[in-house]
């Protein structure tokens, strides 16, 4: 019998998979029990916090785009500065969301963990808005 067969190896992939995005395999260790619409409610509180985000960033970048001496990463750059407030609320449903279903012996690696999200959020959103100005500038 061949311990590591391919239905297995898949198997086990899937659970370390799954494992990863559970926020370092809490999954592993009693957590809270939240309900459908507790499950709900983070998702929609993320997403609209998120949203308000990137809105905000894509406001402030529209008001510098037409200065065509301004590089566009100085452009991201002062919409990041100007959106400041509307990311540290993203970072802190971020964090909640990522927080909220690992036990409490799992929360520090749950909240790098989210640290690390929303910190690649802002480099994607920093990049988009880069784009946003070459293209209103074509």
């Amino acid at each position: 019998m061949i311990f590591f067969n391919a239905a297995r190896w898949r198997g086990a992939t899937m659970v370390v998979a799954l494992c990863g995005s559970l926020a370092g395999c809490a999954a592993f260790s009693p957590a809270p029990n939240l309900t459908s619409d507790e499950k709900k409610a983070l998702s929609a509180d993320l997403n609209e916090k998120y949203k308000a985000y990137q809105d905000c960033m894509a406001s402030e970048s529209d008001r510098f785009s037409h200065i065509t001496s301004a590089p566009p990463s100085d452009i991201a750059k002062g919409a990041q500065a100007g959106c400041e407030a509307a990311f540290r609320n993203y970072h802190q449903a971020v964090t909640k969301q990522f927080t909220a279903f690992v036990s409490s012996a799992s929360q520090a690696e749950a909240r790098s963990r989210a640290d690390q999200h929303a910190s690649d959020a802002k480099d994607r959103t920093a990049g988009h808005i880069i784009q946003r100005v070459l293209i209103q500038r074509q």
